[in-house]
């Protein structure tokens, strides 16, 4: 009954169809892709992408009607309307009236035998185990809740009372309303069932063909083609087959329908030429200085450039002065009879005002600053001019330099929308300012123009709870307190001080167990840091071009920070931080940061059994030990990081991330006499480079993948890096076939043994596999399933190596990156996942599979035909929050 009602077609009305496919022919690349987009109705979602069962509309129908046990009678009526029609068929080919005769009369009884149980159960009534959606019921809950608040509302003298009681009563009927409109949460999670309407399908094609004229396919003709699902092809037999065996089941009607817009879109028509027509003189000037960036160029016609065209003249004119210039006076003329078959005229006139012979230009005439704008006009102000900028501050004075820097406007320039637009953006930039208004005082064409903030509260403090996710292990829960202290030198600097704590579930490092490890996590971590940011950069160069890269939101960033770490059975850490840093943006899409400075010093106690394991390894050769010695770590960085579209925002979009980083010259900075003791030190080049990518496909799939490349050298006497510069590969953010930061190095790996000491075919992941060379890549098909839940699937493919063997072991030569060889030493992994979005955050459950292991000997790498067979070893559950990228 289930897997008849997902199919849909058990909901049927007798003169109903379901739409279970529909497409457009005759059109390929973007204009199908297009076209379907405006098709009016839209078949049902299916069942984990391929299932044809819409689960969706079964749960619309289920919270519609609600459970209930008893007599199925819908299903009753159906077998013996079926009972009847074999009974006919049988006697239209008997071949003599007596056997006619006989049928009828042996059947006859049992049909009314049968019709009397059916209307004997028709008034049982059944066991109602969770309630349909009933509308009328709704409404009348929701005027009762509206009563009953605006008796309390009128009851309460005390306004902030009142307002609260406001605001609930505004909740409560905003969750009415909504379940009145859309039914309720089950209906809401699930999608009505998709059945075939002429009107809409006529309304479609007329959509399409709309859309190709608007594309120079002006004679372009759709036509409507349907056909019965079931008959189409052979494997639509058999899914008749299917379905009518369903139907015996649970009395599920098979009435499919398969749609099909053919196009004939003939000819597209051509711009062959462009003419401008433009009344105002010094308009018309503006416009042909600037011809080469408009939009509108010779080309096959297509109306989208035409809206192109006019939002770039718009945006040109209003931004060169002409403050009362609307698109109203941009427009366009096609002419199609003037020049040979399938090319076009395109002749763009710019209207002027009515009864005047030019557009009027406006011009700032000052401009005025006022911080605290919700202060009363009476309070006394201090008012000071910088840059013929007048300066009225309230209660907090600023640094007028800076924000002289934040407003691109000036004295005299044109009226220009687009630096009103960048002079709220630059102001909010500096985190002082909760809202930032601006408008315009106007006498004749000269504007003053008045900027209103409305600062931040000077101490801010403010809390987190939650849980953490690294690539290691499963989330682990954390606090941060964080103190905030604006402008308190008057410079817009902001003072910040940081409280974390957190536990993490970090596997070992090596293959120690111990005793006193009792929980889940085996990574406890306390720490403090202490921030200045200033929004300039504080280096030697004149106020002159200070101006001129305020634009960019330049800040200089300076922290101090101390961090202990504990990590079980291994190892303590003390980490002291400083750096300092610049960092500048290029609107909202590009964030620049050069570190110049960054000097860390590690003070590390290991456990005995921990260094026993690193001096094995030290006496193997292998300088991934020298990485938990103290130590002291000079460095200087490049990030840069961009968002193409609408990335970690919307459902499309690209991110490109590029750091580099150079270890070891400063070193004479964090000498050994300076701190005492001996220090490791290190020598390094580090470089990274993390493309993603998510492309929505349709309304409910998207495609993200990802791929992060990495390379480091130590050059250093140790010939080791840093142990949080490593690269790791493995884990719910990387291959997730994988264990944590376990996989690799290339096709090196120590196999377990048994209990007579013979080698395995299992990989022994007990230690961590660091590499100086990381190849990363991932493809995840993301899809919507039912209200916040989402499904994925996802294939992984990567590895790390080492850059040179430094060990006493013949066989780490399969750990170091050779070019012929790296190619075949790429794990693969794949897996299905789920992701719940709770709104504050998105929890997510993965499980990998292995594919490809390159660490089993050859011939026997491909392990995907062993998933069930060895599950536990080659699979992987991984608990993440949020995207793995």
């Amino acid at each position: 009954m289930f897997l008849s009602s997902c199919l849909g077609s058990k909901f049927l009305k007798d003169d109903e169809q379901i739409l279970v496919k529909q497409n457009v022919k005759g059109i390929s690349g973007s204009l199908k892709d297009n076209s379907l987009l405006l098709l009016n109705n839209q078949p049902n979602t299916r069942f984990l992408f391929v299932f044809p069962f819409t689960h969706l509309s079964f749960l619309y129908k289920l919270g519609e009607s609600g459970v209930s046990f008893g007599p199925n009678i819908d299903c009753k009526e159906m077998r013996l309307s079926d009972k009847r029609e074999i009974i006919r068929k049988r006697i239209e080919k008997a071949k003599t009236e007596k056997k006619k005769t006989q049928i009828e009369e042996k059947l006859e009884q049992t049909l009314t035998t049968k019709q009397r149980k059916i209307d004997k159960k028709r008034d049982k009534s059944g066991l109602i185990i969770i309630r349909g959606y009933d509308k009328d019921n709704a409404i009348k809950k929701k005027i009762k809740i509206e009563q009953k608040l605006d008796i309390k509302i009128a009851k309460e003298d005390k306004t902030k009372k009142k307002n609260k009681l406001r605001a609930k009563k505004a909740r409560k009927l905003d969750r009415k309303e909504r379940r009145i409109n859309q039914g309720n949460q089950m209906m809401r999670w699930g999608e009505a069932l998709s059945i075939y309407d002429a009107n809409k399908a006529n309304t479609s094609a007329s959509a399409i063909q709309d859309f190709l004229s608007s594309k120079g396919f002006f004679n372009a003709t759709v036509r409507i083609d349907t056909a019965d699902y079931d008959h189409l092809h052979a494997i639509g037999k058999i899914g008749r087959k299917c379905r009518n065996w369903f139907s015996r089941i649970a009395g599920a009607k098979h009435r499919y329908i398969h749609l099909d817009f053919i196009v004939d879109k003939k000819k597209r028509y051509f711009i062959d030429s462009i003419q401008l027509d433009v009344r105002d003189a010094a308009l018309r000037e503006l416009i042909l200085k600037n011809k080469s960036k408009s939009p509108l160029q010779k080309g096959y016609y297509d109306q989208q450039k035409l809206s192109g065209e006019r939002d770039y003249i718009y945006d040109l004119v209003i931004n060169n002065g002409y403050y009362e210039f609307s698109k109203q006076y941009i427009r366009f003329q096609i002419d199609s009879t003037h020049l040979g078959r399938d090319s076009i005229i395109v002749r763009e006139v710019i209207l002027n005002p009515d009864g005047k012979a030019a557009h009027k230009i406006f011009y700032i005439d000052s401009i005025v600053f006022v911080s605290d704008a919700s202060l009363s006009q009476s309070y006394r102000r201090t008012t000071e001019t910088f840059q013929d900028i007048t300066f009225s501050f309230g209660k907090r004075r600023y640094n007028k330099s800076i924000l002289g820097w934040r407003i691109p406007m000036a004295q005299d320039d044109r009226y220009s929308k687009e630096a009103t637009i960048e002079t709220q953006r630059q102001l909010s930039f500096l985190d002082n300012f909760k809202f930032v208004n601006i408008n315009y005082d106007t006498v004749g064409n000269r504007f003053v123009a008045n900027i209103f903030t409305f600062p931040f509260k000077k101490h801010e403090t403010s809390g987190e709870i939650g849980f953490s996710q690294t690539t290691q292990g499963n989330p682990g829960p954390f606090f941060n307190i964080n103190l905030k202290n604006r402008n308190l030198l008057n410079s817009l600097e902001i003072i910040g001080i940081d409280i974390n704590a957190k536990l993490q579930d970090l596997r070992n490092v090596s293959n120690i167990n111990s005793e006193d490890i009792t929980g889940t996590y085996t990574s406890r971590q306390f720490g403090g840091q202490l921030s200045v940011s200033i929004p300039k950069f504080l280096f030697p160069i004149g106020s002159y071009y200070q101006r001129k890269i305020g634009k960019y939101n330049p800040t200089t960033k300076t922290t101090l920070s101390a961090a202990f770490e504990d990590r079980i059975s291994e190892y303590t850490r003390l980490v002291y931080e400083g750096t300092f840093s610049y960092g500048w943006q290029v609107r909202d899409r590009i964030k620049y940061t050069i570190t110049p400075i960054q000097i860390s010093w590690i003070d590390s106690n290991n456990s005995a059994s921990f260094q026993e394991f690193l001096n094995s390894l030290s006496l193997e050769g292998n300088p991934y030990a020298n990485a938990f010695n103290s130590a002291a770590v000079g460095s200087s960085s490049f990030n840069r990081e961009q968002n193409f579209g609408d990335y970690g925002i919307g459902k499309d979009g690209a991110f490109l991330k590029t750091t580099f980083e150079f270890g070891g010259h400063l070193n004479s900075l964090v000498s050994n006499s300076f701190f005492g003791g001996k220090l490791e030190v290190f020598e390094y080049i580090k470089a990274n480079l993390d493309i993603r990518r998510i492309n929505r496909l349709n309304r409910k799939y998207n495609l993200a993948y990802r791929m992060n490349l990495g390379y480091a050298y130590p050059f250093g006497d140790n010939r080791a890096l840093p142990f949080d510069r490593y690269f790791f590969a493995g884990g719910s953010s990387s291959i997730r076939g994988w264990k944590p930061r376990r996989l690799g190095p290339g096709s090196y790996a120590v196999f377990e043994v048994d209990e007579s000491g013979n080698e395995t075919n299992s990989v022994d992941f007990d230690t961590e596999q660091p590499g100086e060379i990381l190849i990363e890549s991932s493809m995840e098909l993301r899809r919507d399933l039912v209200g916040s839940v989402e499904g994925a699937l996802f294939l992984d493919a990567g590895n790390v190596w080492r850059t040179e063997n430094n060990s006493n072991d013949p066989e780490f030569d399969k750990a170091v990156f050779e070019f012929d060889r790296f190619p075949r030493e790429i794990a693969v992994a794949a897996g299905i996942g789920t992701r719940v979005d709770l709104q504050f955050l998105i929890l997510r459950l993965d499980l990998g599979f292995k594919i490809y292991d390159p660490a089993q000997k050859k011939g026997n790498r491909f392990v995907a035909d062993e998933i069930f067979s060895n599950f536990g070893y080659n699979s992987e559950f991984n608990i993440g929050i949020g995207y793995p990228f």
